[in-house]
């Protein structure tokens, strides 16, 4: 009996053992992966840029080339390097820890009041979707019911933000004493969401790293990048989204760091519900809570067999969140008076058609979208129609073909600092009385309005702040392998981020939702690769050390004798192991 037992326990250990492996293979896939697919659109962003042959609309005037941008970047990595080295004796305490926090707190309410004055003063009302959504939410407002809408049939994505602003809007109206136009509180909601990205970005690279420098370095990028972006004056899902991603995998490390149950279910809890929400605001949210749940995976094939009951309580929570959804999105409809036609609803195979178009390199296209008109009455008919005419193109173009076209439609949608935000235009202006009208309102609009005054300054400074980021985010792939599992679930949900880009409708301004997460990603990146070349200078140093001192020590070192003898190799483990 004891034999057995003594078997059993054996076979048990050598599964175990075997899991690890595959559980360590299948993340270090995940990061050969991301930089398969990154590393090359990286290249080609430096070094290319606007000459890659994609849609005209969506290249960025900077005033200078790409690479000169890298340049300067890496340049600064080293100086941040220098300064993480001088600063490596700092660790942060509890105290500091709270500290940081309560600053980290403070700076993005000054950054929400500084966003509000700025769009008081460059603040106007936007044409394409933002203008459909907008003024429909203040009809439904005033007491309009939406009735029979087409557009909204067809966009279905956009019946949650119609919600949102629908109700902003009236709160605004019955305050009586808000000073502004009742449509600039969306504004001021969408300068709140902005901050609080930031801030759980953050909190997000200090929980990761443990350190002052990286925090700080992902506060200076927030800010560069999200944290001035004009894109705060426009009411629309892109910023209305930006809190949810980042906030899941905040909570999620959150639920990784704790012991105790009761916070673990907690914490899941509050990441999927984020994540989940994210999703109801704009689809393409939900890469997050599929990311937690290959997470999940990951580190139950890495050895930690225990989580099985928290991977199907999570599965089980998505399930019932996906239910509540439906019901969210019926009682929305019926409060707003929406009559809904289902056979309309626009579903992944209209935009995975629309994401092969080569003529328009996978961006909005008014020909794929006639295919509504074709199949009015069948959405299923129409789904068949969509994926087949896909499926078509992405053959006709051959694997070569499609290789350089998904290349290029990378390129694109990674090569543009602002977003997009130079193919808007303005559609109508604010009332006089909300701007200032002096010198001030005349440099921030010279600045931050499409097409104005200084905007190839604006889009270099914003154009150097991105290849920085991009850069940051190329120094993850290289994490040591020890640090691996810590950093899967930024490397699983960036790799989300990219492919549903690569195969579905994509633009630039796609990427703004996630751009807290992704700037997280940069200073998790640059810290890793940071540490990872510090790891091979301290490697090679200590190798010439090794060789010189076993070349003073061996007498026979002229005669080629001895230099591989066992005390040598003894001292190389040695200091190896320290």
């Amino acid at each position: 009996m004891t034999r057995q037992m003594s078997k059993a326990r054996k076979r048990t250990i050598e599964r175990e053992k075997s899991g690890m492996e595959m559980g360590k293979h299948v993340i270090g896939f995940m990061y050969i992966l991301m930089g398969a697919l990154f590393l090359p659109v990286l290249f080609c962003v430096v070094f290319i840029g606007n000459h890659m042959d994609y849609s005209e609309i969506y290249k960025v005037n900077a005033l200078l080339p790409n690479y000169i941008f890298a340049m300067i970047a890496l340049a600064g990595f080293v100086f941040i390097f220098l300064v993480a080295w001088a600063c490596r004796k700092i660790r942060l305490t509890h105290k500091a820890h709270l500290g940081l926090d309560g600053l980290l707190a403070i700076l993005f309410l000054l950054l929400f009041l500084v966003n509000v004055r700025i769009a008081r003063e460059i603040a106007f009302y936007f044409h394409w979707d933002v203008m459909v959504v907008t003024s429909h939410a203040v009809e439904v407002a005033e007491g309009n019911p939406l009735g029979y809408s087409v557009y909204f049939s067809m966009y279905t994505n956009n019946i949650p933000i119609l919600y949102i602003l629908k109700e902003i809007y009236s709160k605004a109206v019955a305050n009586a004493n808000y000073p502004y136009p009742s449509s600039f509180l969306w504004i001021e909601v969408n300068c709140a969401l902005i901050s609080l990205g930031g801030f759980f970005s953050c909190l997000t690279v200090k929980k990761l790293t443990n350190g002052l420098i990286p925090t700080l370095s992902a506060f200076l990028l927030y800010l560069a990048l999200g944290g001035i972006t004009p894109w705060k004056i426009a009411p629309y899902t892109d910023v209305f989204g930006i809190v949810f991603p980042i906030a899941c995998i905040y909570f999620y490390l959150c639920y990784r760091e704790t012991e105790k149950s009761v916070r673990k279910y907690l914490s899941v809890t509050a990441a999927l519900m984020a994540g989940m929400l994210g999703g109801l605001v704009k689809p393409s949210g939900y890469i997050v809570v599929i990311a937690i749940l290959m997470a999940e995976l990951v580190s139950w094939l890495a050895g930690d067999r225990k989580r099985w009951h928290y991977i199907l309580a999570e599965a089980g929570l998505v399930a019932a969140l996906f239910l509540a959804k439906g019901a969210c999105m019926d009682y929305m409809m019926k409060d707003m008076g929406l009559d809904f036609n289902p056979e309309l609803e626009a579903s992944w195979q209209h935009y995975f058609h629309m994401g092969q178009n080569g003529e328009t390199t996978g961006t909005y296209s008014s020909d794929d979208e006639s295919i509504f008109g074709e199949f009015q009455n069948s959405r299923e008919d129409r789904d068949k129609a969509a994926f087949e005419r896909a499926v078509g193109r992405v053959k006709d173009r051959g694997f070569l073909g499609n290789i350089y076209f998904w290349l290029k439609k990378m390129v694109m949608v990674f090569n543009d600092g602002t977003f997009g935000w130079q193919c808007n235009w303005i559609h109508e202006h604010y009332s006089p009385d909300l701007a200032s009208n002096d010198e001030c309102m005349e440099l921030l609009r010279n600045i931050f309005w499409p097409q104005s005054l200084y905007s190839g300054k604006f889009n270099a400074f914003c154009q150097f702040a991105w290849i920085f980021c991009m850069l940051g985010t190329a120094g993850i792939c290289f994490s040591p392998k020890e640090q691996r599992e810590k950093y899967v679930i930024l490397v699983l949900a960036f790799l989300g981020i990219f492919c549903y880009q690569l195969l579905f409708e994509a633009k630039p301004r796609y990427l703004l939702m996630f751009l807290p997460l992704l700037c997280a990603v940069s200073a998790c990146g640059m810290w890793q690769g940071g540490c990872r070349i510090h790891g091979l200078v301290c490697k090679w140093s200590f190798r010439q050390h090794t060789r010189r001192s076993l070349g003073e020590r061996n007498p026979f070192r002229s005669l080629g004798i001895g230099q591989r003898d066992k005390a040598g190799r003894g001292f190389l483990e040695r200091g190896t192991r320290q």
